[in-house]
């Protein structure tokens, strides 16, 4: 409750209210505008843990990442292929057209692709070059590299430059111009950051396939980008386009944030050991770092420095796919940015105040967790693009930083983005239910969310990943080759430079851990190489590997799944014995006879079929328990890959089931066969969750200097420290600068009666303010601090606050409590307990037709006193 030997003298004829008002948000009573609630998110119902903090709605043991991946997965797998009429090269259609349509009951059909949709193939590209790399180290599943493949081939046959062009053979990262399933025309947009995103995902892809024509050309986009830089002390290194001429906003050619897609890419080149004629990509790469030290993060608060990205609009403004990017490359590279844990985090929590702005969106947090739009112009309710971009990179910081609330953000985030998907593949992306664009952009819908939610479990996987079963869920390298067998995962990583760590989550404890066939000791910290194991309740483990210098690793031990040969599936039709060392028992079962079946009889939650994909690789249909599957099996691939799983379903109640495989007798247009390849199957009924993590979240301090714009902490004078308070909500306008609206960033005059009077000098003024703060469950002490400024008349400006919805104080006069202008005021409110994870405060203007309330700082403490930092 609010304290009045703290507060000015007249507070007290509003005392015995605020005494009641506090009592009453004590006991949890009474009625609440807070802690925003809906009955429906997206595509389900609402679903609250106890502490009403947002819940998976769907309770499958595999959890509800893992069902996202999935579906995705699924989707983009039987996704039709271009027709003959349509395009000159046969491929899944996604891999050139981001424009497609879906209907109730899942039928895929692709929309005509024109010359300005065809801009989005840098970018689209980009995405499945990345997600796909990921989701085969997590999955084994051959599709992934032979997508991976035939995306790769398409950039370098039709997305590139002449060789007499100024930027001879180069990426045209928007080709908004020529044919749009065909060649793509030299006056398209040659976007930088989006050709390197493009480079980068090159580098992959050769890593992951190996085919040497993508690693020449990435070196040579690298070569380009280094001949074109300028290396003027203090210049921007290159401009936002190489083409400016030929872009209708290109007359201001300014590059911002995306100068960090570029320095990754040639950081990814120089890790390979290519550093151009003389260094010139060194010299490059340094070049872009300079700028984005010296240049970009002093200014980490002006609206157009973290953005200029998305290829179809001007955009300067931060949006949610740089952020986090910077915020990625900063973490990356502690030893280049030793101050990236103020940084990262700052550029974080601006976004949530940036992109909330806008009030047809209504960001806020919903049952606890942060839904907000892409930019601050916004796509309606569309609130989940955001979040998707943006809580990978939070759960990376909440590890890195061990940072208990960002961790929390993330998760909460992660939660509620995945209620957006059906079985069917359709996904809603408006948070009241229904589509704004996942509707007609496949790249949104489900490429997005498919690297985004790999990425929160590769941070989280003790969340996030599904319990009783084994997967990679993180590497520093690149998983080239990976074999999920029973009690056994074997896989092969790119290189190993130094600090190479892989994570798994396994349904077992691994009895032994070998790299280049070395046995590695377990150890307590992996300042080494060797391995660390974390039990979760559920019976799994985390498995953390270090492996500098060695690229095969092999995990072994008592594994709770079952595994058989090809010989024990009960087969229909002419399966032919294929003698194959690579092969599970060294032979497989090989069959292209229309209508031959291969059957599996098992008693548990999951199941695998295991087999091989090569070029004469054919389709066939999956059955399960008598219900034919969205997805089949494809068995092509431009390369022969082994023991790999060709289909997989978890998720199922326990019990005795039925998997079917049926040969279709048909390839898919590049195939030159049609044979099905099976070479076992895996199954498990091992039961068991390890949690979503209800009830987490900080406990410890949260001190925030609303309107201050520094980059390092202030810290007081009991030396706690003070951080920038962006998690708050200004509903400025949709399109709004909310720092220039609503931010008083330069310090006011000295303010008396306190011994910290930074505290005191910035602030933030809104005619509403809403503050949300992330909590773990207990009781809190608030304490809000204010200080009449600049000349504000706050007698015909007062405020009224409200905690948790309920009115602390209804007619704030600060100057007048304060006893003057320019004199501290401390307001405390003790014993708050959260609402739905949250505890809200919101300030409201009640004098004079639009008066503004205002707000210097905020101090949030557990109520038993303790001084920790959050």
């Amino acid at each position: 409750m609010a304290d009045p030997s703290i507060a000015g003298p007249a507070t007290r004829h509003w005392w015995s209210l605020l005494a009641f008002s506090c009592l009453v948000g004590a006991l949890g009573q009474g009625e609440s505008i807070a802690a925003t609630r809906r009955p429906q998110y997206y595509a389900h119902d609402a679903v609250e843990d106890h502490h009403g903090v947002i819940a998976p709605w769907y309770q499958g043991q595999n959890g509800v990442c893992d069902l996202r991946v999935r579906i995705a997965a699924e989707t983009l797998r039987r996704y039709p292929w271009t027709e003959p009429a349509r395009s000159e090269t046969r491929v899944p259609e996604y891999l050139l057209s981001s424009f497609w349509s879906i209907s109730p009951e899942g039928r895929i059909e692709p929309q005509p692709l024109d010359d300005w949709m065809n801009g989005d193939r840098g970018q689209l590209g980009a995405y499945v070059l990345r997600a796909l790399t990921a989701y085969y180290r997590y999955s084994g599943d051959p599709v992934a590299k032979a997508h991976v493949a035939m995306q790769a081939d398409l950039l370098l046959r039709y997305a590139q430059t002449g060789p007499d062009h100024p930027w001879p053979s180069f990426m045209i990262g928007v080709p908004c111009r020529g044919k749009p399933y065909g060649q793509c025309d030299p006056h398209g947009f040659i976007q930088l950051d989006i050709a390197a995103r493009v480079g980068y995902g090159l580098l992959l892809a050769y890593q992951l396939v190996g085919d040497e024509r993508w690693l020449e050309t990435a070196k040579h986009w690298g070569d380009v980008l280094a001949t074109h830089c300028d290396t003027t002390p203090g210049a921007a290194p290159w401009g936002r386009y190489a083409n400016p001429e030929d872009v209708p906003w290109g007359t201001d050619n300014t590059l911002t944030g995306g100068v960090v897609w570029i320095a990754h890419f040639l950081d990814a080149l120089i890790g390979m050991g290519y550093v151009g004629q003389d260094g010139a990509i060194l010299e490059a790469r340094d070049a872009a770092r300079t700028y984005l030290r010296d240049r970009l993060l002093p200014a980490w608060t002006v609206h157009d420095t973290w953005g200029r990205q998305y290829w179809d609009w001007p955009q300067p403004t931060q949006a949610m796919n740089i952020t986090p990017a910077v915020a990625d490359y900063l973490m990356d590279r502690p030893d280049a940015f030793p101050n990236w844990q103020v940084d990262a985090r700052n550029i974080l929590s601006l976004a949530l105040n940036r992109t909330s702005v806008n009030p047809e969106s209504r960001a806020d947090t919903y049952s606890g967790a942060w839904a907000y739009p892409e930019s601050c112009a916004g796509m309606g309710r569309c609130l989940s693009a955001g979040p998707w971009l943006m809580a990978p990179t939070w759960a990376r910081f909440g590890v890195l930083a061990d940072s208990a609330w960002a961790r929390e953000l993330a998760r909460r985030q992660v939660i509620l983005c995945t209620y957006d998907v059906r079985p069917n593949g359709a996904a809603e992306d408006n948070i009241d239910g229904g589509v704004v664009t996942n509707g007609a952009w496949f790249e949104s819908t489900h490429l997005l969310p498919l690297e985004t939610t790999l990425g929160a479990i590769a941070w989280l996987p003790e969340l996030f990943g599904p319990s009783r079963e084994n997967h990679i869920v993180r590497s520093s390298a690149v998983v080239s080759e990976v074999v999920y067998g029973k009690g056994r995962v074997e896989y092969e990583t790119f290189n190993a430079p130094p600090d190479t760590v892989d994570v798994l989550r396994l349904a077992f404890t691994p009895s032994a851990v070998t790299a280049d066939g070395a046995p590695l000791r377990r150890v307590r910290e992996l300042d080494r190489n060797g391995y660390t194991v974390t039990p979760l309740p559920d019976g799994d483990r985390i498995l953390s590997i270090r492996h500098d210098g060695r690229t095969r690793v092999v995990v072994s031990g008592r594994d709770p799944q079952e595994a058989v040969d090809d010989d024990h599936l009960t087969l229909d039709g002419a399966w032919q014995v294929d003698r194959d060392r690579r092969a599970f028992g060294g032979a497989l079962r090989r069959c292209g006879q229309a209508g031959a079946g291969a059957s599996l009889r098992f008693t548990g939650n999951q199941v695998r079929l295991i087999g091989r994909a090569d070029p004469e690789g054919g389709l066939a249909d999956v059955h399960l328990d008598g219900e034919k599957q969205l997805a089949g099996i494809d068995c092509w691939s431009p390369i022969a890959q082994h023991q790999q799983v060709l289909f997989r379903m978890n998720g199922l109640a326990d019990g005795a089931h039925e998997v079917t495989l049926v040969v279709r007798g048909e390839g898919n247009p590049r195939s030159r066969g049609t044979s099905v390849y099976i070479d076992g199957a895996q199954w498990s009924d091992a039961g068991g969750r390890a949690g979503f993590g209800e009830g987490d979240g900080p406990t410890t301090a949260q001190r925030l200097i609303f309107g201050y714009t520094g980059r390092e902490d202030y810290v007081d004078s009991n030396g706690d420290a003070w951080k920038p308070g962006c998690e708050f909500l200004v509903r400025a306008g949709g399109g709004q600068d909310s720092v220039a609206a609503a931010w008083w960033t330069d310090p006011a005059d000295p303010v008396a009666g306190t011994a910290d009077p930074t505290l005191y000098q910035y602030g933030v003024h809104a005619p509403e303010l809403v503050v949300n703060l992330t909590v773990g469950p207990g009781a809190y002490d608030l304490r809000l601090l204010f200080t009449a400024t600049r000349g504000f008349d706050t007698a015909a400006s007062r405020a009224a606050i409200l905690v948790n919805g309920l009115e602390m104080v209804s007619d704030l006069d600060v100057a007048e409590e304060a006893g003057g202008p320019n004199r501290a005021l401390d307001l405390r409110f003790r014993s708050i307990r959260p609402r739905n994870g949250v505890i809200e405060v919101r300030l409201l203007g009640t004098g004079k037709p639009g008066a503004e309330a205002f707000l210097q700082a905020l101090e949030l403490v557990p109520s038993h006193g303790s001084r920790g930092h959050g």
